[in-house]
């Protein structure tokens, strides 16, 4: 028998209590708050009279499988839902035991991990002291992402909840395969031309993301019942995602393009 709304709203989806760190939120953010003491403290701290470290093929290997990983949760999203069985309008949350609820809350897990398995892009970035990498925006935005996805997958893995979670799995795909291959050298990086178009695939993602729950907002459909906390969980994110993303565009590429006046 499916939990009813109340009972879903107050203690969240049981099936995903089964799953290591969504019986309670405790974990989840504990991992969160080692990871900011670690980046900003006892790493540096660690790494300040010493050499950085290489980790090339440490790097080639990690951003390649991040890149696969991608793949793999954007090919499951589709095929359990967006590639023909869920309704782009609106898919409602399948809260049952069937086998593809259960694999579309599988699949919802596995993105949830995977925010955490990226932790190491700053603990990467601090051994090796690419200081430029670790940026407010880079911190902010692996802190944040799984500390509020946590309650979007706790009350509602799958339907129309997992739209921001595909686009987001296809835009991870292209930006680990970049950083994978660039991690191999000069010889491969003079054909990463494409660098900048990754931004703004992030962008475009994130205005998909705030459009899709604008409408769920505005329009809801009578056969999907929508829940107002999990729209506005996936648009906070969207919005001060798509600003803080698009203010690092304009300051990383457009600035490189303006004229330089000469004296």
């Amino acid at each position: 028998m499916e939990p009813d709304d109340e009972y879903i709203l107050k203690y969240g989806d049981p099936r995903m209590a089964t799953y290591p760190l969504m019986d309670n939120p405790s974990l989840a953010y504990a991992l969160i708050a080692a990871y900011l003491v670690w980046v900003k403290f006892l790493g540096p701290t660690w790494m300040k009279d010493k050499p950085p470290y290489e980790f090339r093929m440490v790097m080639i290997v990690y951003n390649l499988f991040i890149s696969a990983l991608n793949a793999w949760i954007f090919y499951n999203f589709g095929k359990y839902g967006w590639f023909g069985r869920y309704r782009l309008r609106c898919e409602p949350i399948d809260f049952s035991n069937n086998e593809d609820a259960l694999m579309m809350v599988y699949v919802c897990w596995i993105y949830f991990a995977s925010k955490y398995i990226e932790f190491a892009d700053t603990i990467f970035a601090v051994l090796r002291k690419k200081d430029s990498q670790v940026s407010k925006l880079h911190v902010f935005h692996h802190c944040i992402t799984p500390a509020t996805f946590w309650y979007s997958l706790k009350y509602g893995p799958g339907g129309y909840n997992t739209f921001l979670m595909l686009l987001n799995s296809f835009t991870h795909i292209w930006m680990y395969l970049y950083y994978g291959l660039a991690a191999m050298g000069p010889s491969v990086q003079k054909y990463l031309w494409w660098k900048n178009y990754i931004t703004i695939i992030q962008l475009i993602q994130f205005v998909l993301a705030i459009i899709y729950q604008t409408q769920l907002i505005l329009f809801p459909p009578v056969y999907c019942k929508v829940s107002m906390f999990l729209i506005m969980i996936i648009m906070m994110i969207s919005v001060v995602f798509f600003f803080l993303f698009m203010d690092f565009y304009f300051k990383t590429y457009q600035k490189r393009r303006k004229p330089q006046l000469k004296h």
